[in-house]
């Protein structure tokens, strides 16, 4: 009779045990897909923003500020947008923000020329204006403070994503209050 109540007893432990398991790889495979969710909204955000913007031949604060509210889906307050337009040369013609967070987002610049990588070889300068085209270059970040971890994986701070397309016009045009926001003429008079 001892021997069937230590086999009970030893069967209940390694049950406890085996729930104990399942628990948190459950918890831990939550925490992935929570994150693989997240930065696909993001991918979508940074991809809806570039294809949108890239087909405009002037660029308007009210067009842009509707469009990133479509494209952030509700989660302005932990996401920040940066959107370049580059010129074949690498100079970034403006750059713009949206997003209540900032600083989440790194641009790879050098002054006003972009260090990122493009999907277009850049031209270097020369006598002639060899520029045929221009980039739309949107980073889409969404820090990762207010995203709770259930298995306590460690996550990165901040989840960024890039997405680039050809634009339809060499330079696409901004209109007053978007060029008063421009980033780029900020700096290039700061530094005059």
């Amino acid at each position: 009779m001892k021997s069937a109540e230590r086999r009970g007893g030893s069967v209940a432990v390694e049950a406890a045990i085996m729930l104990l398991v399942l628990f948190a790889v459950a918890s831990i495979a939550s925490d992935m897909h929570r994150i693989s969710i997240e930065r696909t909204r993001i991918e979508s955000t940074a991809n809806s923003m570039a294809l949108n913007i890239s087909a405009q031949n002037k660029l308007t604060r009210r067009g842009l500020d509707a469009l990133a509210e479509v494209a952030m889906q509700g989660h302005e307050e932990d996401q920040q947008i940066v959107i370049l337009n580059v010129k074949q040369s690498g100079i970034i013609a403006w750059q713009l923000e949206r997003g209540e967070e900032a600083d989440l987002c790194e641009v790879e610049k050098d002054g006003d020329h972009y260090g990122g990588d493009l999907p277009e070889d850049v031209v270097e300068d020369s006598d002639e204006d060899p520029e045929t085209f221009s980039m739309v270059v949107v980073l889409a970040c969404r820090g990762t403070k207010n995203i709770r971890s259930f298995g306590g994986i460690s996550m990165p701070d901040v989840v960024q994503v890039q997405s680039v397309y050809r634009a339809t016009s060499r330079v696409i045009a901004l209109d007053k209050e978007l060029q008063e926001e421009n980033m780029i003429t900020a700096d290039s008079e700061q530094e005059g």
